[in-house]
């Protein structure tokens, strides 16, 4: 306790309790939101990375079908183990005026929406990408 300049003991003990209590959730989330962020860039990287691979695959390989192109794309994001499927991630392939066109699409869930998700259902956002080459080979890519 400390002797006030009116003569009065005040007691300011707790002061800094209450202060760490009010900012802590406030930095919490600002916190949780830089990382979503980040999270967020790192995973549209890599589904832009996947829509190229694909795209490329499809350019290249003439009878390549959509499963393979997806599986394509799948394994060049490195969601999952190579060979296995990538669940939410959604791949349109097509072919037209000599350019292989592949579409990836992907649902990210996100920390920080999750725990207000209820008041502004933001959860999960699209990441999109979409690359095009040129075809290299003869046949028709996506076709099947």
């Amino acid at each position: 306790m400390k002797k006030g300049s009116a003569g009065i003991l005040v007691d300011d003990a707790g002061q800094s309790l209450v202060e760490v209590a009010l900012a802590l959730p406030l930095l919490l989330v600002l916190l949780l939101g830089i990382a979503d962020g980040a999270r967020a860039y790192r995973v549209a990287a890599m589904v832009a990375n996947g829509a190229r691979e694909g795209a490329n695959f499809a350019a290249r390989t003439g009878t390549a079908s959509v499963a393979q192109v997806t599986q394509r794309a799948c394994d060049s994001t490195a969601l999952v183990e190579f060979g296995n499927p990538c669940p939410g991630l959604t791949v349109t392939c097509t072919s037209q005026n000599g350019d292989a066109i592949v579409e990836v699409s992907y649902d990210f869930a996100l920390i920080t929406t999750s725990l207000a998700d209820a008041a502004f259902r933001v959860n999960p956002i699209t990441i999109r990408a979409a690359a095009k080459f040129p075809l290299m080979t003869v046949g028709t890519p996506c076709a099947n």
